[in-house]
């Protein structure tokens, strides 16, 4: 039997060290830092401000945006674990009098019309059953002229379909909210232009992998997970492991450009 062709691929495949190659791959794209996104938020506000962080989980974000720019900011989340967290890192922060945390949805602020000037809001928009709502709630607190820093992610075409079905429903995704027609659409539904935008891509998973390495240890954590799954389940339940189970495949799929983020920030008129 001739097998010149797949000699010719072995070859190809095994027969050069690739050292350019391997050193070219080695090198640092100088990826920006998550930390990047605060700095789009900053210049937009003053100390007169109002900041409304919507889905502010531990106040991770609001915390420091209230300290860089020495205004006062409120944050909403419907999670009591996480009110209970932002209350206790506010206070530990010697914030109490600049930052309120309460319980709130984008689609139900409890903000007064036009009381905001800048609207925060990381890593929600993914997860709102009705997205035109919770948009147009955005566009009804804001000021005229007022500002919305959006940051979300967008399903890229190398997320096969039975890879987003796998993570969607345990994490709670919207489908249609990781389309980015559609959500951009919704923006200009609610009145919103897009004053910038950012492509994020793979660069804050790069900037943290060449740190500490989370999505290495996210995927040693997946290997295990899944040699206990039995163990696992019997435990604590089959919908506890398949949330353990997408969420453990998210980072990853940010670093391999399965999913792809993208910072806005929004203007109304």
């Amino acid at each position: 039997m001739d097998n010149s062709e797949q000699i010719a691929q072995m070859k190809f495949v095994y027969g050069d060290d690739d050292a350019e190659l391997v050193a070219l791959l080695g090198e640092s794209l100088a990826p920006r830092p998550p930390d990047f996104l605060l700095d789009l938020a900053v210049p937009l506000l003053t100390p007169e401000s109002r900041l409304l962080d919507v889905g502010c989980r531990d106040a991770r974000h609001l915390i420091p945006l209230v300290m860089r720019s020495g205004c006062t900011g409120v944050g909403i989340d419907p999670v009591e674990r996480n009110i209970d967290r932002a209350r206790a890192a506010v206070t530990a922060a010697d914030l109490d009098q600049r930052i309120e945390i309460r319980r709130g949805v984008m689609e139900q602020t409890h903000e007064s019309d036009s009381s905001v000037d800048v609207v925060w809001c990381r890593d929600v928009l993914e997860v709102i059953p009705d997205l035109q709502v919770g948009l147009s709630e955005v566009a009804r607190v804001l000021k005229p002229g007022g500002a919305a820093v959006i940051y979300t992610v967008f399903a890229t075409p190398r997320l096969e379909p039975r890879e987003a079905a796998a993570v969607n429903r345990p994490l709670g995704n919207v489908p249609q909210n990781l389309e980015r027609a559609w959500v951009e659409e919704a923006f200009r539904q609610a009145g919103f232009r897009v004053e910038r935008l950012e492509e994020i891509g793979t660069e804050f998973r790069e900037y943290e992998e060449e740190r500490t390495q989370p999505v290495s240890e996210s995927l040693l954590r997946l290997a295990r997970l899944r040699r206990r799954r039995e163990e696992v389940i019997q435990r604590f339940g089959r919908d506890k492991y398949d949330l353990w189970e997408a969420s453990l495949h998210w980072l990853a799929y940010l670093l391999m450009g399965k999913v792809e983020p993208v910072a806005y920030v929004l203007r109304l008129p």
